[in-house]
């Protein structure tokens, strides 16, 4: 396991993490929301991992990451004019959408019924990494069903296992993500999180 201090824009750290990435390699790393762990999702044995380390069941399928809204076309696509109009109003930020149409190719583990979770964070550092590597399947780096942690010392021990450690300082919105399904005819907020449910009902309603 290696540990750094992060630092905005700081090249070697953001090279290390997508080294590790590359690699095959577990990272945790801090978001706009709390801190994650996350690896490539064609490194299927990463993937498992991230499953052991928070006896996650395997029916829950991972979110990606990405750097920007033009990764979104690497793993789906927007339909109508509502998914659009969402990822201008909230991303970067703490809203998750579930895609329909999901590219070729796709781990079991990211998607489920042709569906796929994707959030662009509010981070500058996890947009950077991403648009550096594609892509990141990514979690809270907690055990399934405790808290969230905002800070790497509230970590649980079992994540000392992983291949790198990203050490940004407190997390700043300490709020999970409002996760809203776009994959059905109508829309469906199927977890209220850091954006208000109203808010984003309220975006669509303008479309």
């Amino acid at each position: 396991m290696g540990r750094i201090e992060i630092k905005l824009g700081d090249e070697s750290s953001l090279r290390l993490a997508s080294d590790t990435l590359m690699e095959g390699g577990l990272v945790i790393f801090p978001t706009d929301t709390v801190y994650g762990i996350g690896a490539l999702p064609q490194s299927t044995d990463a993937i498992s991992r991230i499953f052991a380390l928070k006896q996650r069941p395997f029916d829950m399928t991972l979110p990606l990451l990405i750097g920007d809204v033009n990764q979104v076309e690497l793993v789906s696509r927007f339909q109508g004019r509502g998914m659009k109009v969402l990822a201008e109003r909230f991303w970067p930020g703490a809203l998750t959408l579930i895609l329909p149409d999901v590219s070729p190719g796709i781990h079991h583990s990211i998607q489920k019924d042709q569906t796929i979770a994707v959030r662009c964070p509010d981070h500058d550092y996890i947009r950077n990494l991403s648009s550096l590597v594609g892509p990141i399947a990514a979690t809270s780096a907690n055990l399934h069903g405790e808290p969230t942690p905002l800070l790497v010392s509230e970590m649980p021990k079992e994540f000392e296992a992983v291949d790198l450690i990203i050490d940004g300082g407190q997390c700043s919105h300490g709020t999970a993500s409002t996760i809203i399904d776009l994959s059905r005819d109508k829309p469906n907020i199927i977890r209220s999180g850091a954006i208000p449910e109203d808010e984003v009902l309220a975006a669509l309603a303008d479309t």
